[in-house]
This record gives structure tokens, C-alpha cells and sequence, in this order.
């Protein structure tokens, strides 16, 4: 989430805002935000149902549901213009191809 932080004005700039989801409860990510001043919205998916009902892909870890990193660019008339799946829990999505599909007007 390091780079979503970095390329955030950049999001801003292309009329855009980054809501991050994770399966953590409110408590820890309310924590996790406060201590990195994470500038954008970050929603609790406690058992991660909502990544199930989108079919992201999760996994249980010591009894904590947990899924990859995935983006979603979803245009204001719900319209998904650009998704990415990661396979890797630790290594973070580029941010340089999703600003290109929402500079270009397009979907990918």
C-alpha cells in the first residue's frame, strides 16, 4: 500500500479515489492508518465475504482470512475499468498501468 500512498495525488489528479480493502477488523486497520498516514479510505472485510462475493481469491492463515492484492478501477457509473489480480501477498500492484487506462479515457 506504500505505492498507493506515493501515487496518490496522482489518482487525484485523474478524478479518481483508491479505496483499499482488507480482511482485517476496523480496530487494526484503523491503527495501521494512523500510524502510516494512509490519506485514502482503507474498508474492513472481517472474513473477507465481500472478496469471496467478487470472487477475489482467499485463503486462511492462523484463523484470519486473507486474499491477494487486487485493483479495481470502477468508474462513477459502476462500470470496472481495470482490473489486476496479484499472486503475491507481499509484492504490491505497479500503479504505472492503472493511471495509464484512467488517463486514457479507456478500459483495459
Amino acid at each position: 500500500m506504500a505505492q498507493l500512498r506515493q501515487d496518490y495525488a496522482k489518482f487525484q489528479d485523474l478524478n479518481s479515489e483508491v479505496l483499499v480493502i482488507l480482511p482485517n477488523g476496523p480496530k487494526m486497520i484503523e491503527r495501521y492508518a494512523r500510524r502510516t498516514a494512509t490519506p485514502y479510505p482503507i474498508l474492513s472485510d472481517k472474513g473477507a465475504r465481500v472478496a469471496e462475493q467478487y470472487g477475489i481469491k482467499t485463503r486462511r492463515l492462523v484463523q484470519v482470512a486473507a486474499f491477494t492484492p487486487s485493483v479495481f478501477l470502477v468508474d462513477r457509473t459502476g462500470t470496472i475499468r481495470y482490473t489486476n489480480y496479484s499472486t503475491s501477498y507481499i509484492k504490491e500492484p505497479d500503479n504505472g498501468e492503472p493511471l495509464a487506462v484512467l488517463a486514457s479515457g479507456k478500459s483495459q
